[in-house]
């Protein structure tokens, strides 16, 4: 594992200017400042769950519990996760770049 990130460091350190190197790495810092924005919103947007409470009354066997994935609660909570893997993605693609110097 430790040979495949060492050439992947080789690769990126022969593939870029050291120009071009810090313009990807202004882009990349850029789209992930965008995206923690928007991943505050999306969780601002979301409501609190009391999933604990909801197993004593047994509120879970509603139709709102059984359908909880494909309303409003469920769109935003795969958004969150989906901004979450991007800046994570990001962040990797950041220090794999700028380890090469």
């Amino acid at each position: 594992m430790l040979d495949t990130m060492n050439l992947a460091l080789l690769a990126a350190n022969f593939g870029l200017d050291y120009t071009v190197r810090q313009n990807v790495l202004m882009a990349f810092a850029i789209l992930m400042t965008i995206a923690c924005v928007a991943i505050i919103v999306v969780i601002m947007m979301q409501k609190g769950t009391n999933d604990n409470v909801g197993v004593i009354s047994g509120a879970s066997d509603t139709y709102y519990g059984k359908n909880k994935k494909r309303n409003r609660e469920g769109i935003l909570k795969k958004i969150t996760f989906a901004l979450f893997v991007f800046i994570l993605v990001c962040a990797v693609i950041c220090v794999v770049i700028g380890v090469v110097d």
